[in-house]
């Protein structure tokens, strides 16, 4: 096979000349050729960190991911948590009216008075993260904040232990109310008069409780409409109840009773419509809405179910 043949452009002659093959043209030629292997070496590294993450970085932007992701996992478990947080504020809104002191106010619940408002993020931080930050602050400072009410509300309740034994606090029988407090039709006399307690939903020979610790007034029959009745006195605190239209009574005057002790069972004796319970509670010589002193045995949902049918306006039974 025939040798292939190269020519250069001699300058000096401005003729072509036959290529020879020597050293010096050999390493030329190797030369430029390494030099065309090198660029297409970097234009191919360039390509490939440019258009795709090494292994390091790829590892790294995962782990990243992962990270996000987890922190928005963590940003709902942190809401559900400032959920709950925010139930037990209700509850102990109703614990403060019970007690009679003035609730934690919306905006300081809501805003607090320090947590977030002082905190300073950094812009470079990541939106997920400030957002997690936010809420592990928020739930923090309530969490403080309703510590904080539990310890006054015990140290409260501590100091009142006595005064609250002795104030009515129970339903006397566990029935609906049938007809509440105020002006209501009477049922015999059809016409409408001052009612001054509760008509509450009770069979007779139902036991009925005594709402509050004191000493039996009277237990008997009574000259009035009321039929067979029994007083309480609750003590210095100024607190009497009155159960009214029993079937008979259980305790004699003098008695000492607790909370919940039976003092008698329901009927219909005395000027009534039919088998019920009237319950009424006098406070410093004047009578006054028993709906207000059932918080002791019903839940803050069931407390307003009893106050909406107390305030319906119809006949009581009495």
């Amino acid at each position: 096979m025939a040798r292939k043949v190269r020519y250069y452009y001699d300058e000096e002659s401005c003729t072509f000349q036959e290529e020879k093959t020597t050293p010096k043209s050999i390493i030329r030629y190797t030369a430029s050729l390494f030099s065309l292997a090198a660029l297409l070496a970097f234009t191919g590294l360039a390509i490939y960190f440019f258009a795709y993450d090494d292994p390091k970085n790829a590892l790294l932007k995962s782990e990243n991911q992962e990270l996000v992701n987890r922190i928005k996992e963590f940003n709902q478990q942190f809401s559900s948590l400032e959920d709950r947080v925010d139930s037990l504020q209700m509850n102990d809104k109703y614990y403060r009216s019970i007690l009679g002191i003035e609730a934690i106010s919306e905006g300081i619940w809501n805003g607090g008075t320090g947590g977030t408002a002082n905190n300073i993020y950094s812009p470079n931080m990541p939106q997920e993260l400030i957002t997690a930050e936010k809420t592990i602050d928020q739930v923090n400072e309530k969490v403080l904040m309703q510590t904080s009410s539990y310890t006054i509300l015990v140290d409260l309740l501590n100091s009142k232990e006595d005064e609250l034994r002795h104030t009515p606090a129970i339903r006397p029988v566990p029935g609906r109310i049938i007809s509440g407090f105020g002006m209501r039709m009477h049922p015999i006399l059809k016409y409408r008069k001052p009612h001054t307690g509760l008509d509450m939903q009770a069979n007779k020979g139902t036991p009925v409780r005594a709402s509050a610790d004191g000493i039996v007034k009277f237990a008997g029959r009574s000259r009035g409409g009321y039929g067979i009745q029994v007083h309480i006195n609750h003590g210095a605190f100024g607190y009497e109840s009155k159960y009214a239209h029993l079937k008979a009574v259980n305790v004699k005057e003098g008695h000492k009773v607790k909370r919940g002790d039976i003092i008698g069972w329901s009927g219909n004796t005395g000027l009534s419509k039919g088998p019920h319970l009237h319950y009424e509670i006098v406070h410093n010589n004047k009578k006054i809405n028993p709906i207000d002193y059932f918080y002791g045995d019903l839940s803050p949902e069931e407390y307003v179910k009893a106050r909406e049918e107390a305030k319906v306006d119809n006949a009581s039974m009495d």
